[in-house]
């Protein structure tokens, strides 16, 4: 008979057995593993190679946006329309600084305005002396008066006096005249007999005047031709001037424009001279600030004349 502790033993015997079974199964396993594994040349166990794979991708989406005008026959064979104010006022630089090197060129593609009366420009007047028949002249003259009775600019010569005497409008110390302001003259000739011969011309006003002063393009213009008086609502002549006063600036399309404006009050200047503007800005279809503006007060000795605005065309070639 086997004793109790014999068969004791039997079992602690056979679970130790089954035990290293189980750890020399998985050591085998292993070493499969390993075999399996392991590069050419290399011992121990090494990672299969991986590749990592992996797709970036930005999509961005812009929108334009676009401009949509209905097309209508009688709009577009019209002169100008609701339409085209619409299409051209479009534009793309108008809040980029205008004032850079580069000016906004300016819009001439517009027919001039033909049918509106021009500026005076030099010569302003052209006078035509007639000498007294049957006398020997021994000198001549010709006085241009201003509006304050005083001599503005004076012509002498000898016994023969010219056909023709032009006049640029300046007077004995280079100002020019002043628009809408009344001028006359007086032809004067001395004979021989040192007899006297005075003919008094008819008065005369230059409503608005084209000039050149110091490299610059002027387009001056008398206050009642364009306002309505001791206001600042345009006239209708008024806007038919400066209308023609677009034309002779689209000549000098880079030239830079400054609008000067004379009143009888600094307040009224003011109001004025961005009225007129605020007119060929949006005439000529240019950001406003591109236009710059001055005001002048200056009590009148004649203010039924209303001032003056002179548009001022700078460094023009």
């Amino acid at each position: 008979m086997c004793s109790l502790r014999n068969i004791n033993s039997v079992v602690l015997w056979l679970a130790m057995a089954a035990l290293l079974g189980v750890a020399g199964s998985a050591v085998a396993q292993d070493e499969a593993a390993g075999e399996q594994w392991t590069d050419s040349g290399e011992s121990g166990a090494a990672l299969p190679e991986m590749v990592v794979e992996a797709t970036n991708e930005v999509r961005q989406v812009i929108e334009k946006g676009t401009f949509e005008f209905e097309l209508d026959a009688t709009a577009v064979d019209s002169f100008y329309s609701a339409m085209d104010q619409e299409v051209l006022g479009v534009s793309p630089v108008s809040g980029l600084q205008p004032h850079l090197n580069n000016l906004e060129r300016l819009v001439s593609e517009q027919p001039p305005h033909l049918w509106l009366p021009d500026m005076a420009s030099e010569p302003v007047a052209t006078f035509y002396p007639a000498p007294p028949e049957g006398h020997r002249m021994k000198n001549w003259s010709l006085t241009v008066i201003d509006f304050r009775g005083s001599p503005f600019k004076t012509f002498t010569g000898g016994r023969k006096a010219p056909q023709e005497l032009v006049w640029d409008g300046r007077g004995e110390n280079g100002d020019m005249l002043r628009v809408g302001y009344p001028y006359s003259y007086v032809f004067s000739q001395t004979d021989k007999g040192t007899n006297t011969y005075n003919h008094a011309g008819v008065s005369f006003r230059i409503p608005a005047l084209d000039y050149r002063s110091e490299g610059n393009r002027v387009l001056d213009m008398a206050g009642d031709e364009l306002f309505v008086r001791d206001e600042s609502e345009l006239t209708v002549k008024g806007r038919k001037w400066l209308t023609r006063s677009t034309d002779e600036i689209r000549r000098h399309p880079y030239s830079p424009i400054r609008v000067v404006v004379t009143a009888e009050t600094q307040a009224l200047a003011e109001v004025r001279a961005d009225v007129v503007a605020s007119y060929l800005a949006e005439s000529m279809i240019l950001p406003r600030e591109q236009v710059e503006t001055e005001a002048v007060q200056k009590p009148d000795l004649r203010a039924e004349m209303d001032g003056s605005v002179a548009v001022v065309i700078e460094h023009v070639e």
